[in-house]
């Protein structure tokens, strides 16, 4: 499984790259909003971890705007997770309202795998389930 980590700030990045590359996930962090869309254009990421001030806050909004227009049958592979410094971790309704699969506040980075792990395990349950019941439908 591949990952891409867009994180600003030296620090966080090296936690959460190390900590993504310790699961088994074949990780790449970016710098810039560019670098991040170019790599989405041309890979499947299963998991994307971007934070607020990813390169001064546009590259958050710019990923966004990616992900929610891309073909759904590809944006129900990823799973989004937001590092924010302004939500708490699992807050359900912001994420829903933001469009990321799940959140998780800075201050609970030190959770960062037991975290990650649960969200992959219920993104993969939920997809799982939405794509058995395609097929059973002759919709995929």
């Amino acid at each position: 499984m591949n990952a891409l980590v867009c994180i600003d700030g030296d620090e966080l990045k090296k936690k959460v790259y190390s900590l993504v590359k310790q699961m088994g996930l074949n990780a790449e962090a970016v710098t810039d909003t560019k670098a991040a869309l170019k790599k989405l254009e041309y890979h499947i990421y299963h998991l994307v971890i971007m934070d607020d001030a990813f390169d001064q806050n546009k590259g958050f909004s710019g990923i966004l705007d990616r992900m929610n227009t891309m073909d759904m049958s590809l944006r129900r592979r990823i799973c989004l997770v937001w590092v924010s410094n302004k939500l708490n971790t699992n807050d359900n309704m912001a994420a829903l309202h933001s469009s990321v699969n799940t959140i998780i506040h800075q201050d609970d980075i030190i959770h960062l795998k037991a975290f990650l792990s649960r969200a992959l395990t219920g993104h993969k349950n939920f997809y799982t389930v939405y794509n058995e019941s395609l097929k059973q439908a002759g919709k995929a």
